[in-house]
C-alpha cells in the first residue's frame, strides 16, 4: 500500500451502492444519492450559522471524500432548489438517514434528528461561537455576502433578496437586537449535543487559528485517515484570515470579539440581557 493509503479507497461518486432516495418536503420533494448498503455508524457535522459552520463543513466533507464516505447535504441541496429551512425542517428526515453516510450542512438542530437511532449512535461534530459575534457576522452576511439560490430555483431566492434588502435598510445595532431571539433559539436547540459523549464540541474561538490541530481531532473522532499532503491542501483553502476587513466578503474578519468593536455599549448590554441563558450555558460570561 502506498504512503497515501486513503487515496486508494473508492471515491463516493464511484460507489456502485448509491441509490436515489426521495424526501418529501413542504412544497415538493428532494432527491439524494444515498449509500444504502454502507455499514457502521453514520457521521454528522453541525454548526450554528455564522460560527465557522461553512469552514467546518468544507473540512469535514473533504475528509469524508478522502475516506470514501458518501456525502448527503440536505440543507445545501434544498438551498440550491430554492427551498428554505422552513420547507424541510419538519420533514421525515429519517427517510434519508442510513448507516455509513456523512450528513452535513446543518445550521439549525432539526427536530427529526432526535427521532433517529442512527443519529443517536453517530459520531458528530458541532461548532458554535459567541452569539454576539455571530450576530454581527450575520448582519454583514445578510446585507452583502450570503450566496443566493439560482434564478428560477424557487421562493428561496426571493426570501434571501428580501432579507438582504431588510438588512441593508437596518442599522447594525438595531439588527443584532432584532435577531438575538432567533440566535438564542438556534443555540438552545443544540444544547443536547453539549452533553453527548459521541459529539466533538468545537468552540470557534479555540480553533479558528488552530485548524490543522482541529483537523487531526476530527480525524481521531471519526476514526478516519488523511495523508499529510492532503491536509495541507485543504488548509490552503480554509486557513484564511483577511489582512483587512471587507464587509462585503464572505470571510470578513474572523477575529473573535468583533462585537465589542462594532456595537455600541448600550447595544451589548441589551444583547447580554436577551442572550443571558445562552451566554451562561455556552460559557461566554
Amino acid at each position: 500500500m502506498s504512503a497515501d493509503s486513503t487515496a486508494e479507497k473508492p471515491k463516493a461518486e464511484e460507489n456502485p451502492n448509491l441509490q436515489t432516495v426521495k424526501l418529501p418536503i413542504e412544497g415538493g420533494s428532494l432527491n439524494f444519492r444515498i449509500d444504502t448498503k454502507a455499514e457502521g455508524n453514520a457521521f454528522f457535522c453541525m454548526g450554528v450559522r455564522k460560527s465557522g459552520s461553512t469552514m467546518l463543513g468544507i473540512i469535514a466533507q473533504f475528509l469524508a471524500r478522502r475516506n470514501g464516505i458518501n456525502i448527503v447535504d440536505l440543507p445545501g441541496t434544498a438551498f440550491k432548489r430554492g427551498f428554505v429551512v422552513g420547507h424541510w425542517e419538519n420533514s421525515d428526515i429519517n427517510k434519508i438517514i442510513y448507516p455509513g453516510n456523512f450528513y452535513g450542512g446543518f445550521r439549525n438542530y432539526v427536530p427529526g434528528l432526535g427521532m433517529s437511532p442512527h443519529f443517536a449512535a453517530a459520531p458528530k461534530l458541532f461548532m458554535f461561537r459567541d452569539p454576539r459575534d455571530a450576530l454581527v457576522s450575520q448582519y454583514f452576511s445578510d446585507a452583502y455576502s450570503h450566496s443566493l439560490p439560482p434564478e428560477g430555483a424557487g421562493v428561496g431566492r426571493e426570501i434571501f433578496l428580501e432579507k438582504r434588502k431588510a438588512a441593508q435598510e437596518t442599522k447594525l445595532d438595531d439588527y443584532v437586537v432584532q435577531k438575538a431571539g432567533g440566535m438564542a433559539n438556534t443555540m438552545m436547540g443544540y444544547t443536547p449535543l453539549l452533553d453527548d459523549p459521541k459529539c466533538l464540541v468545537l468552540r470557534y474561538e479555540e480553533w479558528v487559528f488552530q485548524k490543522k490541530r482541529m483537523i487531526h481531532k476530527i480525524l481521531d473522532h471519526f476514526g478516519w485517515e488523511c495523508h499529510p499532503g492532503q491536509i495541507e491542501n485543504i488548509l490552503k483553502q480554509v486557513d484564511v484570515v483577511p489582512e483587512a476587513e471587507d464587509g462585503q466578503k464572505f470571510i470578513r474578519k474572523a477575529v473573535p470579539g468583533d462585537h465589542r468593536a462594532k456595537l455600541d455599549p448600550a447595544t451589548i448590554r441589551k444583547l447580554d440581557a436577551k442572550l443571558k441563558e445562552v451566554l451562561e450555558i455556552f460559557d461566554y460570561y
